[in-house]
């Protein structure tokens, strides 16, 4: 998160209007946890990605059981989305169904899909985070529309970020599953077209795979918490965005057991 100016979500759709109420949606207020997937999550209220705030109000969950995050203009000024697992999550596959035009946001928005370790303490920014994220960034990446991005394990900072901006064509679908497996000796990403299911690897639109040598170094080695954000690269956008997340799945890496962290 450091390459954006984080301080620590699905899509832009612009033709949808920001109204929760009625879509049988209820927002939440600051302090409460939002239990989703079978887990329990924790809602930004400050500071966050980006040049605004989170605001718990911009989270909801439908009567489908979508996640809506949004970034909305209340009285002059914007407010962002995030939300992060109260639990730490390992080795394993992490898959998202998104709904909406992914590659063709506002061009400040940015959803992200992402472990962070700094969240719980465990290591600093620019360590221990495994990102997909989509934006354009204010167009200064030549035209991507996605990344991927994965910083080293902790203590290992000075060494960077394994960063891939790339321009993918979603083929005129508004259907997009992301996921990554997560290894201790690799990571691969991959953005698939409609709603694939896990295990599954079809109409593949952009992956990539991260095998370094000295993996111990460059890839996060213990368990992190999960989040999904979606925020305001250096400005804000010229209307309300809203992402719609209609699934996330996490399936552990049952062959490897990672170190205990606090």
């Amino acid at each position: 998160m450091t390459r954006k100016l984080r301080f620590i979500s699905l899509v832009g759709l612009l033709a949808i209007p920001v109204v929760a109420a009625s879509l049988g949606q209820r927002a939440f207020a600051p302090g409460e946890r939002l239990h989703w997937m079978d887990r329990d999550w924790t809602i930004t209220n400050g500071g966050m990605a980006g040049v605004v705030k989170g605001n718990p109000a911009n989270v909801s969950v439908d009567a489908q059981g979508y996640l809506h995050l949004r970034i909305v203009n209340r009285d002059g000024a914007y407010t962002a989305s995030e939300i992060f697992s109260t639990e730490k999550l390992s080795f394993g596959t992490y898959q998202w169904q998104i709904e909406g035009a992914v590659d063709k946001m506002d061009k400040v928005s940015v959803l992200g899909l992402f472990n962070y370790g700094a969240q719980a303490g465990i290591g600093t920014d620019g360590e221990n985070e495994i990102d997909i994220e989509f934006s354009r960034w204010n167009d200064t990446c030549h035209g991507c529309n996605a990344d991927f991005t994965f910083y080293p394990a902790t203590g290992n900072k000075a060494l960077g970020p394994m960063e891939d901006n790339f321009t993918y064509d979603a083929q005129g679908s508004t259907l997009t599953t992301a996921r990554f497996e997560w290894s201790s000796r690799r990571i691969v990403g991959t953005i698939m077209g409609g709603l694939q299911p896990m295990g599954a690897t079809a109409n593949v639109l952009q992956t990539l795979t991260f095998a370094p040598p000295d993996y111990t170094a460059r890839i996060p080695q213990v368990p992190l918490p999960l989040a999904m954000n979606f925020w305001c690269f250096r400005a804000t956008p010229q209307s309300d965005q809203e992402a719609i997340i209609r699934n996330f799945e996490f399936v552990p890496e049952r062959a490897a057991t990672l170190p205990s962290t606090p």
